[in-house]
């Protein structure tokens, strides 16, 4: 019985030590952060966007794509990223995306959280009425999708994790409305004109889109005051904000399609790290 005892004892020990294991360093401490399964010091080197320069893509430098004056028309209000693109980012967005590593998830979740609440508290001002009513009102979260080819490599979309994660910890519902027809290949390697082009005709919303963000629209039009038009509040989110192309794509199919059935669809979207 001793022994049996002893047994269970050092068993407990060794699973207490494992799951105090940090994911991304590897190195057992007591000490961990908010961010499930990131230690306290790996958590400090997270690189936060806290000073946006750019309103409309979110970027904390000064953005020469948002200024040109021959940018096309932008389907949705604005992006907002958690995180700068950087090696650490880099890191732990290819460890969960690439190598399947699912206990990236919850704390990548936490990281989209806290940058959806920072969003919120920006629009609060007055200047932003218009827009702070819409966040105010928010229907539905959704997501970029990947490809059959992608999904069956993968296993999984790693941005409808994420937005799975954010509609969790803020009580809100996810709908998948978009698809990817076909597999577009890379977008890291190309460039800018070719995300754009390569982009442009990627994806289509879902067979009965309109229906399935009915429920939704009645909850929209019994919070606003806006006569006889039908509004929906959407969060579009994703992993990595490059050129903006992608979420511009899916942004323009999801406001057309909705416009077809009288529908008014404020987008906003929410991307991880911001390159």
């Amino acid at each position: 019985m001793i022994m049996v005892r002893r047994t269970q004892l050092f068993l407990n020990w060794l699973l207490q030590r494992q799951s105090e294991t940090c994911i991304a360093c590897g190195i057992h401490t007591g000490g961990f952060s908010k961010f499930p399964g990131i230690c306290t010091s790996c958590s400090a080197q997270i690189p936060w966007i806290h000073n946006i320069r750019c309103v409309h893509c979110g970027r904390p430098t000064f953005c020469p794509d948002c200024v040109r004056p021959d940018r096309a028309a932008r389907y949705y209000v604005c992006n907002r990223s958690a995180t700068s693109y950087t090696p650490i980012m880099r890191e732990w967005i290819g460890q969960f995306k690439y190598r399947g590593n699912e206990k990236y998830g919850p704390p990548l979740g936490e990281m989209m959280h806290r940058a959806y609440q920072a969003m919120r508290h920006e629009f609060a001002g007055r200047e932003y009425f218009r827009f702070n009513q819409s966040l105010q009102n928010v229907n539905l979260v959704t997501c970029v999708p990947v490809s059959e080819t992608r999904l069956t490599e993968r296993g999984f979309n790693q941005a409808q994790i994420l937005a799975e994660e954010l509609a969790r910890r803020n009580k809100l519902p996810f709908l998948p409305l978009l698809a990817r027809p076909q597999d577009t290949g890379k977008q890291s390697f190309k460039t800018k004109k070719e995300r754009t082009d390569t982009m442009y005709n990627a994806f289509s919303a879902v067979p009965g889109m309109t229906e399935l963000i009915k429920p939704f629209i009645l909850n929209a039009e019994s919070q606003t005051k806006m006569e006889n038009q039908k509004c929906v509040t959407v969060w579009l989110v994703d992993d990595i904000y490059t050129t903006g192309s992608t979420l511009q794509a899916c942004a323009r199919v999801l406001g057309e399609k909705a416009s077809e059935e009288g529908i008014h669809m404020t987008i906003f979207c929410l991307t991880l790290a911001r390159s």
